[in-house]
């Protein structure tokens, strides 16, 4: 077991540590098992390039406990692909392409609260960046940009339509709390520190055990 795998499965244990034993009589009746499949529209901010133009694919592993009516926590174990696209624009005379990818396993932690059939959703992720690639029209692989962080802090906001027990279809919007890589030129403005992951997904969710 390699140290980003460690340390991702210790977070995940930390994590839902909490959300298992909170309540002695009623976890197993309250918890629910699930997977979620989806689309990322990604982009990249603080590159020369704009427009969420990178599509990518988001795959979990899904964990829900109920600790009120109206409200769950859920915990995710995700692979996600993310990063930028600037496509090439033959009609304006632009045969450059540049594409970037960024792979992630990131455990996420949500709180889900529920309103008249709509679930809202928030919370925090942490990911493990496994694959780090950019690449020209020729795909050719590019170099001197910067390392990328190794591991990236997300925030969330999302919101889910139940279309019956079991599935569920949602949209969910994510943004890098810190930089996934510094400006090339090492330059920072206030907020602005580096580059950032921006995603927003399209995804299906399936319950199996509930």
């Amino acid at each position: 077991m390699n140290k980003s795998t460690f340390f991702l499965l210790s977070i995940l244990t930390i994590a839902f540590y909490p959300i298992i034993y909170s309540q002695e009589d009623t976890t197993v009746q309250r918890l629910s098992v699930g997977f979620q499949f989806g689309l990322n529209a990604s982009t990249v901010t603080g590159t020369s390039f704009q427009g969420i133009n990178k599509v990518g694919l988001l795959s979990s592993i899904c964990i829900s406990k109920k600790i009120k009516e109206n409200i769950n926590l859920d915990l995710n174990l995700s692979y996600s692909q993310k990063g930028t696209l600037k496509p090439p624009v033959p009609k304006n005379g632009d045969y450059t392409k540049y594409l970037m990818k960024l792979d992630y396993i990131s455990s996420e932690l949500y709180c889900r609260y529920q309103r008249k059939g709509i679930h809202y959703l928030g919370g925090l992720g942490m990911g493990v960046l496994i694959r780090a690639e950019e690449t020209d029209e020729n795909n050719q692989v590019i170099v001197g940009n910067g390392d990328f962080s190794k591991m990236e802090i997300t925030g969330a906001l999302g919101i889910l339509f139940p279309l019956s027990d079991k599935f569920g279809i949602g949209v969910l919007g994510t943004h890098s709390l810190i930089p996934v890589r510094k400006h090339a030129n090492g330059v920072t403005f206030r907020l602005n520190r580096g580059q950032y992951n921006q995603v927003v997904s399209f995804i299906l969710k399936y319950t199996i055990l509930s």
